[in-house]
């Protein structure tokens, strides 16, 4: 996994939990009251941020904003898929 694709999978479940609110028979939609809270969810790549990192950006209903840098701090050693090396490129 890379910085973009955890990026990606953290915004998605996010506003998974987030649209859940409003569906009661979404199984996500327990989980709707750790999120009420949060107005909307963006990358920084969806709102042009002038860095290399990734990271999201987190609007809340009162107006404040966060931002979430995501670093990665050691490479991954092998691909679980295969048991490999991971390449390095």
């Amino acid at each position: 996994m890379n910085a973009r694709q955890l990026q990606d999978q953290l915004r998605d479940l996010l506003e998974a939990v987030m649209f859940a609110r409003d569906d009661a028979d979404d199984p996500a939609a327990e989980l709707a009251e750790h999120v009420e809270g949060i107005r909307q969810i963006a990358t920084y790549d969806d709102v042009s941020m002038l860095t290399r990192d990734k990271g999201l950006v987190i609007e809340t209903r009162d107006g404040a904003e966060f931002q979430l840098t995501i670093v990665q701090s050691r490479p991954a050693t092998c691909d679980a898929s295969t048991g490999g090396e991971e390449d390095a490129r």
